[in-house]
């Protein structure tokens, strides 16, 4: 027995090691340290859009706009940094896929700290509180994004996304949607009210040969030319081992 339980301890451990690998750790980090990387975050995202040709949101500020201009609170300014570093990882990955644009990012923000009791709480202390959960071995938190790309670029964020080994990513939904709602119409080429002439007549022998057609204007293709709006629902993934 005692072999066995070391021989699983080696094991839990080896994947623990295996799993931290695989997510952007947290720090410690003061209110005012993270604002000043989020602010560095918004420049060097910019500055990457703007190199690869990638459209942004007006007012784009990586989905923290509550902490532009206002500090976290001390207790939530290391686990906001660890997620800024994996949404500016994730954001990155989607401009590197040259897209035509990314059209909306939401933050999903999670639970904050709670460090007061209103009033009505403490004038009520018959209800005894819930006993608080244990620390979460997995911890998850969300954004939701659109873009506006090509088919190949579309699927070359999905499959990045999902192979990403620096910090673990999972896609919960995705939602394709192609920006032209009908086909293509059926094109006349000789124009409304042009007579159909009739199939070239069978020539005798030794008749001379009338005129080579026309070619006609440039080809135009209806198919192979779509963009689509593609909508996602990521998580990030946190272990806390």
């Amino acid at each position: 027995m005692k072999t066995y339980l070391d021989e699983y301890k080696v094991a839990l451990e080896k994947l623990k090691a295996e799993l931290k690998a695989h997510m952007l750790t947290e720090t410690p980090l003061a209110p005012n340290e993270f604002q000043t990387r989020l602010r560095e975050a918004i420049t060097h995202t910019t500055e990457n859009a703007r190199s690869h040709r990638v459209k942004l949101p007006p007012n784009f500020f990586l989905g923290f706009d509550e902490f532009v201009s206002a500090l976290p609170t001390p207790e939530e300014a290391p686990a906001l940094g660890q997620e800024l570093a994996q949404i500016q990882l994730l954001l990155n990955t989607i401009i590197e896929a040259r897209v035509d644009a990314i059209t909306a990012f939401h933050r999903i923000p999670h639970p904050g700290i709670v460090t007061a009791v209103g009033p009505a709480q403490a004038a009520t202390p018959r209800v005894p509180p819930k006993p608080s959960p244990g620390p979460k071995s997995i911890e998850q938190r969300a954004v939701e994004f659109t873009i506006a790309a090509s088919p190949t670029a579309g699927r070359k964020v999905i499959n990045q996304i999902a192979a990403t080994s620096e910090q673990f990513f999972i896609i919960r939904a995705v939602r394709v949607k192609n920006q032209k709602d009908k086909g293509p119409s059926r094109e006349n080429v000789a124009g409304p009210g042009a007579v159909i002439s009739p199939p070239n007549p069978v020539q005798a022998a030794g008749a001379a040969a009338g005129p080579a057609a026309t070619p006609a204007g440039p080809l135009n293709f209806i198919v192979g030319n779509e963009h689509i709006d593609l909508s996602g629902r990521v998580e990030l993934v946190n272990f806390r081992l």
